[in-house]
Order: structure tokens, then sequence, then C-alpha cells
């Protein structure tokens, strides 16, 4: 903030009204700055952090090996090669066998994910103060915008996999430009944790003690010159510093490292990108805490940090009570600077080169003074985080060893061997044309018995060794009580003779196994929202309109009118939706209720049915309602007017009545 001295006292009087302007923050302005030891020892600090976190990306690659399918990938020391090291299904596949697996983590990880799908929330925006709920539908209906424009619902979805995949949900909620779409706004997106780092001392499991956290971010260098490149010298600096990126040979490179798959980032390096036409970029938020003036300057009722002396602000002071002085002012009606010191703690962002330039700098822009990112470790125990999928591992493996012994046995053991006496094989046939005769349909062998009396004989023997299937079975029911995925919320055909109720109660017994998962990451959903209704508040200065879709919404609140907004606090709490088939069958049956009780209309009976035809039936029925009004009723029965105005003709409800179940299944 700076001091304004260009004061027109004449101008003053007892009844002026000073404008309030825009908040200042102490920000940078955007200069391009050089490497600087300072910055190289935060990188190398990030670079601790990151390295710190390689337990966790070691864990984290294990668990999506074996929810992907690849269960034979550990590494062992080779039996027949001391010192040597292969993988298990390298080993097995030596001995001429197929490294098979029966994947039931993967089929746990869909039930889970179908769980979430079939309970779905939105977000709903409150107020405090009870007088301000009338700018709640606005916010909530903004937020569920910002969701919608991000397909939040996909990508809550793949972040709820990577929550019980590895037990980190990260996110990142900025204010930025699309493409797509010429403007900017709210832009959501999930965060690899590979790319992640921040300080792994944390115990808290709201991370309030979270100090630094940043990112790994390979770009092209036109994203690069598009979002810092203020100027033609701008883009040539950068260019500079990122010179290998540009260079012909790199531009000709070819891609030959396998694509679609995960090999780039498991084998991510802090420094260098894999990618030679990428540049490597880093993001760093750290926590500083210091000294900061909080100025209030009444002459332009401005209200921001500065970073002036209070030396200077005092001699500002006494220079405009002599100036009033001197223009016939009273003292008290002179604009003064107020001020306070206060020790304090602020996000500041840097966004550095790896050789330490900086691309920008400065204190948090945003109005919630945190950083964009939206971290949730699960469960945080002592500090240590792993996921779902870690706790089910052991007994995927016990199974997959099982069918590969019973595969050992069964190809190892005889399968209808035919066994012949030597002097059994009659004259004229050798072995192989006997053989073919006896597996021969209607085949008949003529042959003299042997002196030794010996005839042809087929072995088959049992391939199955007793107690493996035994074993098999209790690992395949350990890995559904360890998971807490049992057949009930699998959807298994029950035994002969189980209740219904029963069946049921053990169906919602069992999401009690997996609400502790469901309900830490609805308030990973809830945190983030929390930031999104904070920057829509901060960046939405113009009315604008805000194409949602659904009927569930007032006209008012589908236009944003940011003055409605002004000092108003707002929280986000998540609610249970009404999309599934059981809450729109409640909320139609409900409805055909009221309606047959003649407490509601038929116009509100279709403004808030879900049933398919009822957006163009209420036109209908609006249309007819206008022409009643402009007098054009034309042949219409004055006496099913009247019915329609007093609730609805009994035959109609009759028959909507005995429609709904069908109406309630087309919804579904």
């Amino acid at each position: 903030m700076k001091l304004n001295s260009d004061i027109d006292f004449k101008r003053f009087n007892s009844d002026t009204v000073w404008s309030f302007i825009e908040e200042a923050k102490k920000v940078s302005d955007g200069t391009l700055v050089d490497g600087s030891a300072e910055n190289m020892r935060l990188l190398d600090q990030c670079r601790s952090y990151w390295d710190a976190l390689s337990d966790f990306r070691t864990r984290r690659k294990r668990a999506r090996m074996y929810y992907r399918g690849d269960q034979w990938g550990e590494i062992i020391e080779d039996p027949d090669f001391q010192g040597r090291y292969i993988t298990e299904k390298q080993y097995i596949q030596r001995q001429g066998k197929v490294p098979l697996k029966q994947n039931q983590i993967r089929q746990i990880g869909k039930n889970l994910i179908g769980q979430y799908r079939s309970n779905p929330s939105k977000p709903m925006v409150v107020a405090r103060a009870r007088e301000n709920a009338s700018s709640t539908e606005m916010m909530t209906n903004a937020l569920r915008y910002t969701h919608q424009l991000n397909g939040t619902e996909e990508l809550d979805v793949r972040c709820f996999e990577e929550y019980f995949l590895s037990g980190a949900a990260i996110q990142k909620i900025s204010y930025d430009y699309w493409r797509e779409r010429n403007m900017e706004d709210v832009k959501m997106a999930n965060v690899n944790p590979n790319r992640v780092f921040f300080n792994t001392d944390i115990e808290d499991p709201r991370h309030t003690d979270l100090r630094i956290i940043g990112e790994v971010m390979d770009v092209p260098i036109e994203e690069i010159l598009g979002a810092f490149a203020k100027s033609k010298k701008d883009e040539d600096k950068i260019r500079g510093w990122y010179a290998i990126a540009g260079s012909k040979d790199v531009r000709d490179y070819i891609v030959d490292h396998y694509g679609l798959s995960p090999t780039t980032l498991d084998n991510l390096k802090f420094y260098v990108p894999d990618d030679p036409t990428k540049c490597r970029l880093f993001e760093i938020w750290v926590l500083r805490s210091g000294w900061r003036t909080y100025v209030h300057d009444y002459l332009d009722a401005s209200y921001g940090i500065s970073d002036i002396s209070t030396k200077e602000l005092d001699a500002e002071n006494e220079r405009r009570i002599k100036a009033g002085i001197s223009h016939g002012m009273p003292q008290e009606k002179i604009p003064l600077i107020e001020y306070k010191r206060k020790y304090e703690s602020y996000w500041y962002a840097k966004y550095l080169t790896p050789t330490g330039q900086v691309l920008w700098e400065g204190e948090s822009p945003y109005a919630h003074e945190e950083h964009p990112y939206i971290l949730h470790l699960y469960p945080l125990i002592d500090g240590e985080v792993w996921g779902f999928v870690e706790d089910i591992i052991d007994q995927q493996r016990y199974i997959n060893r099982l069918i590969i012994m019973m595969d050992f046995i069964m190809s190892a053991s005889a399968k209808g061997v035919l066994m012949i006496p030597e002097d059994a094989i009659p004259d004229g046939h050798t072995p192989e044309s006997f053989a073919a005769n006896w597996v021969k349909f209607n085949g008949v062998i003529v042959y003299k018995p042997s002196k030794s009396g010996h005839v042809p004989e087929q072995v088959t023997s049992n391939s199955t060794v007793a107690g493996i299937s035994e074993a098999l079975a209790l690992q395949m029911r350990l890995i559904q009580e360890i998971s807490g995925v049992h057949s009930a919320i699998q959807g298994m055909t029950p035994k002969s003779g189980t209740p219904s109720s029963l069946y049921a109660q053990e169906a919602q017994n069992a999401t009690l196994n997996t609400l502790d998962l469901m309900e830490t990451f609805t308030s990973f959903k809830q945190r983030r929202d929390n930031k999104i209704i904070k920057l829509i508040t901060q960046y939405y200065n113009e009315p604008r309109y805000l194409a949602i879709s659904g009927k569930s919404y007032d006209e008012d609140a589908k236009m944003f009118d940011p003055s409605k907004i002004v000092d108003v606090d707002h929280e986000v709490v998540l609610t249970q939706s009404a999309d599934t088939p059981t809450f729109r069958n409640l909320i139609d049956q409900t409805l055909m209720t009221l309606l047959q009780g003649q407490m509601i209309d038929l116009e509100m009976f279709l403004e808030h049915t879900t049933i398919p035809f009822a957006d163009k039936l209420l036109e209908s029925v609006r249309k007819r309602r206008e022409q009643m009004a402009a007098g054009q009723q034309g042949e219409i029965d004055p006496e099913m007017i009247a019915q329609s105005q007093a609730g609805a003709d009994p035959e109609a409800m009759a028959m909507l009545n005995q429609m709904m179940p069908q109406l309630r299944g087309q919804a579904a």
C-alpha cells in the first residue's frame, strides 16, 4: 500500500463520503527474478521433503500394482543364482507355468466406487446469520455451477479411487483461464501424489500443522510463457532459462517410453523432467511469519497491509495535519492514517525454475489467505498414512499362491494316462495307432491276449490335494471380512432359506465397515467447497448468469449478484442428493399425497416432480392458464378449469396414481 500525498483539502467538508477501493495486498509486481542462493536452498528443502515421501510413493505403487492386477511383480532373490534378483512372475514362468491370479482387490475397489456413486451428495450453502438466508440459494447455485463446469462428479470419483488406494486425496482449486470458454473462472484439478511434497512431520488429521506444500510440474514452454510473460523481453528471458526445451533436437524428439503407463511417474526425478520437450516448474507455498502493519487510510477508505515503516506513517500524518490546518480545516476533520502492528503467519508462493529463477512470487492472492491445495491424509495415526488396499494385499497374495499350487498339482498329476503292455500291441500296430484307436468313437481294437495276461489300463488320479480348496475358501472369506465388503453388499445371491429382512440387515451392517472411509472423504470435499465459496465471493465481481441444469432453483438464484453477499459469511454442508431412485420415488410419492389432499395444485406438483414428461406438461398447463387470463379459453370445459384450479381432476388423479410406479421406474 502506498501513501496518498496528493490531498486537495479545499474540497473536504463534514459530509464527504470516501469511496471504498479494492483491498490491497502485499504481492510482487510479477517481475522475473534471476536465481539466488535463497531460492536454491528452498528447492533443496523441497527436494528433501519429496525424498522423505519415497516410502509412501513405493507403498502406493505396490498397492496400485495389486489393484491393477500386476500381482506377481514382487522382487525376490533367485533361488538358482545367489545374489541375483528376479520378479515372482519371472520365477514362475521359468518353470514353464503361467502366473495365474484371481484379482479380488479390483472387485472390492469397484464395489467401493459403486457405493460412493450410489450415495451422491450435493453441496448446500448456509449463512451463519438468519437474516442472510436469502443469499444462500444463489450461492448454492453458484457453487454447483462451478461443479458442473469442472465435471467435479468424475473428478471426485477418481480422487476417491486414489484415496482408498494410497490414503491421500489431493486436489487443487484456483481461479484460472479457461481456453475453451475464453474466460476466467474457478478451476479444479486432481493432483498426482507422486508430484506433491510437503513437510512430513504433520500429525494433525486436520492438517493445521502444514508449513510447506508444493508440486513438481512438467508443462510445455508455451504454457509458461502464457502464464508469466508480460512482454517480448519476458519471453526472451524465460526462453533463455529453458533453452533446451526450445532447441531443434528436442522438437524432433520421438517419445520412446511406454504410453498410457505409469512408467514416467514411477521414475520421476526432482530436478529434471523425463520428457525433454517439457519444462520443469516448481510451485511452492510456504507459511511465513512476521510483523505486519495493517493500514487504514481515511483519505480514500483503503485498507490493507503495508510495508511502510511506522515512522513514515507518523510523518505522513503530521504533514496532513499541518496542511489541513493551513487550509482552515478543524484538526478532527483531517483524514489521517490509522495503523496497527501485528505478528502473524501468512502463506507465500513462489514459482521457480530448476535453477532457482523466479517466474512469480508473492503473498497468497486468495481471500481465504491459504494455499490452493486441498490435502487429506488417511488415517494419519502417528503421522503414518496408508490406503485401504494395503490391508488386503496379504490375503490376495495367499489366494494367488493357492491357485498356483493347485495348477502345479494338476499339471503334475496323471490325467487318463494309457498304459499298454508291450506284448499286448497287435501286429501291424504302433503305440501311436493303438492309442488313436483307443480314443476313437466306436473304435474297435482286435488283439491276441499276451502271455503275461496284462491288458491295457488307463490311469487317472485325484488332482486336488486335500485342504487346498478349504484354504482357498478361508482366504476368500478373510479378504471379505478384513475389507468389510461382504457378500451381501456385493449383491451376491444369499443362501437358500435366508430371510429377505436378514439379508437387508446384513447389507446395511456391511456399510458400517466403510463408513469411516466415506465420511472422511466427505469432510475433504466440504473443505474444498469452502475454499471455492471464498473464490466465488472474491472473483465474481459482476452479475453473471449461472448456466446450471435442473429446475429446482428460483429464477432469481440463477443470476449471481455480488451485491447480495457483501459481508455475508457462508459455510458449506454436504447433503444427501435427491438424484437416487429411492429419493426420487419418495419425493414423487409425497407430492402425490399432497396433490390428492389438494394441499398443492397441479402446477406445483409438476414443478417439483421427477416424472419424465413433467416439464412438457407444465408448459401446457401454464399456456392454458395464460389463455384463460387473456379471455381466450376457446372450448375448454369450465368445470375442468375449476377442478384444475382447486387441485386436480379426480379421474386424472386416479389414472396418474395408477401410473406412478411405472413413471418412477422410467425416472430412475
